[in-house]
Formats: C-alpha cells, sequence, structure tokens
C-alpha cells in the first residue's frame, strides 16, 4: 500500500542576465515539492542553500541573554509568582485549578483564543538555550498536559485538542520562560481538519492509514527518516510547511486518551533532540504542534504526530521570516534540503 505515496517534484526554470555574473546569461532551476497527503507546496532553489545566513542571520546569544535578564524578575512562571498571577478552573473541571506535575503548572489563559486553551510553565528556568533544553521537564509539561486531556473528558463538547509552543519573541512568545499551550474545542483547527480530511480520503483508496504507510515507506528509503525515540517516528518533511520541519509520528495512537506514559517520554525525548540539533545548527527559535484525532474514539485514518519549525533567529532589527509566498500563497520556502536536514538530525538520535 505504501507505494501509492508519491514524493512529487516538479522543475522550474527562470533565465535572464545575471549582473552578478557580467550579464551573462542565468538559468536558475527550482525545485517545486508537493506535500503527500495534503498536496500543500513549497520551493527550493539550490542557489539559497549556501546563504542561510541572508535569510536568518546569526543569533546574537548576548542578547537574548540580556533580554532574559531584564524579563526575569517580572515573569509571572518564575518561581512561586505564578500561584498568585495566574487564572484557575473552576474545581468541577480541574478539582485543584490548576494541574502541577513536577516543576510543570498547567492554568488557563488568562487571554484565551479558543474554548480550550491552557498554559504550561516548562521547569522553573526563565531562559533556556536550546542545547541546554532537558527531557525532564519537557516530559512533565506533557504529562501535565494529558492529565487535563483526561480532566476534559468530563465534558463532552470538546473533542479536539492540541499542544503547542512559541519559543522565544521571532516565534511568536510573548515571554521567554519555556511554556506550552494546550488548545482544543468543539471545531478542528483548519490545518487539522485539512488533515483529517486528506487522511479519510487516502483511507478510502487504500485502507490503510497515511501516516504509518509514511514512517514504514521513509524507513525504507532513509532520505529523510532521522530515527526513534522509543514509539515515536521522526522525519524529514518532504515538502515543508515552516523552516526546517521535523515531523514525529506515534503510528500506534490515534488521539491523546490513547497515549501512555512511554508514549509521552518518546515524544519529549525527541523533541529535546531536535532542540538540540538545531542548536548545532546555530537556530535559536522553534514552534511545534502535537496534533490528535477526535477524542474517544479511534480514527483509523488518523496518527497523532508533531511538526517542529525553526524560526527567525534573535538579534537586532531582524526580518521576519514569514511572508506573502508563506502566508497568503501558502507555499513554503526551502534553504535547507529535507535530504540535508534529516543528515544533520540524526546524529542526535543514535
Amino acid at each position: 500500500m505504501t507505494a501509492t505515496i508519491q514524493f512529487m517534484k516538479h522543475v522550474q526554470k527562470s533565465t535572464f542576465h545575471n549582473p552578478m555574473m557580467n550579464n551573462a546569461m542565468d538559468t536558475q532551476e527550482m525545485e517545486i515539492r508537493k506535500d503527500p497527503l495534503s498536496g500543500v507546496q513549497s520551493v527550493f532553489n539550490p542557489r539559497l542553500e549556501d546563504k542561510a545566513a541572508m535569510f536568518y542571520g546569526d543569533s546574537d546569544n548576548s542578547l537574548i541573554e540580556k533580554m532574559a535578564r531584564e524579563s526575569e524578575p517580572r515573569c509571572f512562571l518564575c518561581e512561586d509568582r505564578w500561584q498568585a498571577m495566574t487564572p484557575v478552573y473552576p474545581a468541577d473541571l480541574v478539582p485543584q485549578g490548576r494541574i502541577q506535575v513536577g516543576q510543570a503548572v498547567l492554568f488557563p489563559n488568562i487571554f484565551p483564543v479558543g474554548q480550550i486553551h491552557a498554559v504550561i510553565r516548562v521547569g522553573k528556568k526563565h531562559y533556556v538555550p536550546l542545547a541546554e533544553f532537558d527531557p525532564a521537564p519537557v516530559t512533565e509539561a506533557f504529562q501535565a498536559a494529558f492529565k487535563f486531556a483526561e480532566c476534559l473528558s468530563r465534558d463532552k463538547s470538546v473533542e479536539y485538542l492540541s499542544i503547542n509552543a512559541n519559543y522565544l519573541g521571532p516565534a511568536g512568545a510573548s515571554i521567554a520562560h519555556p511554556h506550552f499551550q494546550m488548545m482544543g474545542g468543539d471545531l478542528p483547527f483548519s490545518y487539522l481538519e485539512s488533515v483529517l480530511n486528506c487522511g479519510e480520503t487516502y483511507y478510502k483508496s487504500n485502507q490503510s492509514c497515511y501516516w504509518s504507510d509514511l514512517v514504514k515507506m521513509e524507513k525504507t528509503t532513509g532520505e529523510r527518516y532521522i530515527g526513534a525515540s522509543g514509539p515515536v517516528e521522526w522525519l524529514a518533511a518532504f515538502s515543508p510547511q515552516g523552516a526546517n520541519e521535523i515531523v514525529g509520528v506515534l503510528p500506534e495512537r490515534a488521539h491523546f486518551r490513547e497515549m501512555d506514559d512511554a508514549d509521552i517520554k518518546g515524544l519529549a525525548a525527541g523533541l529535546v533532540k531536535v532542540l538540540h540539533g538545531y542548536a548545532d545548527m546555530g537556530i535559536s527559535t522553534f514552534n511545534f504542534s502535537v496534533y490528535s484525532g477526535p477524542l474517544g474514539r479511534r480514527n483509523e485514518s488518523f496518527r497523532c504526530f508533531m511538526r517542529i519549525i525553526s524560526r527567525q533567529n534573535v538579534y537586532e532589527n531582524y526580518r521576519t521570516d514569514d511572508y506573502f509566498l508563506q502566508k497568503l500563497l501558502r507555499n513554503e520556502l526551502i534553504i535547507i534540503p529535507p535530504e540535508v536536514l534529516a543528515r544533520n538530525l540524526q546524529p542526535h538520535f543514535k
């Protein structure tokens, strides 16, 4: 069945007199890739591969540390300030108002943008460079999220959940302190709805789950397969929808309430390995989302998965890494080919 997954590449050419080549005729080839499930496009011009610094710049670590020092005294996640400065859930939903697992604390977002919108503190340290992320506090944060998912079983209207993160300002974070956000409600978010619909179409045609087939096929070819962390399989996205996109798939889990502690630890360990790999590449920021199928009922056409992407590095007057190509045309720009990205990260999974 996996042979039905098509990794489509389409070549386009652009020809012009190039002033950087004494106005000689220059023909550049672009490779257009299509996501095997959704058909969403990304584009790669090999001429840009050696110009990553032009797009992302070098992280100014002294600037990050300065901003972290200045913001720490007023951070509501530091020390015990969260006890006085964060809201609590009703007792009939969360008996203690908040969920604590080790250093992790989950509580309602005071400015929700969804029916369910929780914030989860990840460890007690205010700023953590990507190379210093540790599986233990990340695991605790995921455990708090999944405890909350169990609490939400009391609310039958909540059918969809996701776990998400922004890290540092260019990724959309308003504070430096590591934190996750759990969001959901009675409607799937637009991306999840598209994936569910596409997965159902694939299942009807093949009588198999796209996500399980994808893992099998990528492990067979090896070009983009990175490694495993427990039950979670990691690969570089063929047609990334964000910079340096890594995908972690749980081939046996269709929704969050099916996941056990081994799955949670595998997610945390794999996420940390990816972040350490990003650090080796000079990256300082990221976003991720973990997606679940409909809660409480097994959807054979879907499996839980995580997408991790890097964002613009932190430096004075940094440029955005998101413009009309991504936001309005919905085509992502590839700077580092997924196959190269996979080779960069594989050592962190060995």
